[in-house]
């Protein structure tokens, strides 16, 4: 079973939930957040995954009778009832859709009176690596925050900054606000930092920056070198409001 990652017991614990249920994550990939939030509240709360294609759940996720996935287009009305549940997630989901108060409208509408809607997300903008180019590393973090994959709708990689304005437009009250730092220090691979630059050189290639992607193997080998003599460091910056039905 993998590692569950500080940023995903973060939102597990900073999400007000009284035990009663059910907990819902709205764009929950394979679940991490969602096993988070099993390890801190027990085995009976009931969770709800829900993903635009039915998501494929860590395997201890799958085996969970009181998981339940759920297929589901954010940006269209969502499959449940007024008032289903007691509390939700929503972790950098936001960014693509293209009606963002629409979505929370529905959100809303789903909650009971009184639950919590954690809505989170990374600040791209915010990636800092530690490179001899501090030039170079500029351009290529701002292409890739500047990005639009070919699945999305939207696109913004400042959002992280931008929800406590969000919230404060939404039929929700904001209740609080949090920042957290992902570090790491090691640029080992599958790694936060390993997985950044695998983003990055993604998007520069995709996007047709060609002069970026010329000097992409110059800038990796310029990190590994940093790593090999301890003096690597990437961090990104995580926002997320916690706002109140």
């Amino acid at each position: 079973m993998p590692a569950i990652s500080g940023g995903h017991r973060t939102l597990a614990d900073a999400l007000p939930i009284s035990g009663e249920g059910p907990v819902v994550d709205l764009g929950c990939g394979p679940g991490p957040t969602l096993r988070a939030l099993r390890e801190r509240l027990g085995p009976e709360l009931e969770l709800v995954g829900v993903e635009k294609e039915l998501p494929a759940l860590e395997e201890s996720l799958a085996a969970d009778a009181n998981v339940r996935p759920v297929a589901a287009d954010l940006r269209e009305p969502l499959p449940f009832a007024d008032a289903s549940f007691e509390a939700a997630l929503c972790h950098n989901t936001l960014e693509c859709l293209p009606d963002k108060q629409a979505f929370l409208r529905e959100v809303a509408r789903v909650l009971r009176p009184g639950g919590h809607l954690l809505l989170g997300h990374t600040d791209f903008d915010t990636t800092v690596f530690n490179a001899s180019d501090l030039e170079l590393t500029r351009r290529l973090v701002h292409a890739n925050a500047d990005t639009q994959e070919n699945w999305m709708d939207d696109s913004d990689g400042a959002i992280g900054r931008k929800l406590v304005g969000i919230a404060r437009h939404s039929p929700f009250e904001l209740a609080d606000a949090f920042a957290w730092v992902l570090l790491d220090t090691s640029f080992a691979q599958g790694g936060v930092a390993h997985g950044a630059v695998r983003s990055i050189a993604a998007s520069v290639r995709r996007d047709h920056h060609e002069d970026l992607a010329a000097r992409l193997d110059e800038w990796v080998d310029d990190l590994r070198a940093l790593a090999g003599r301890g003096e690597f460091l990437f961090s990104v910056n995580d926002y997320a409001v916690l706002l109140r039905r």
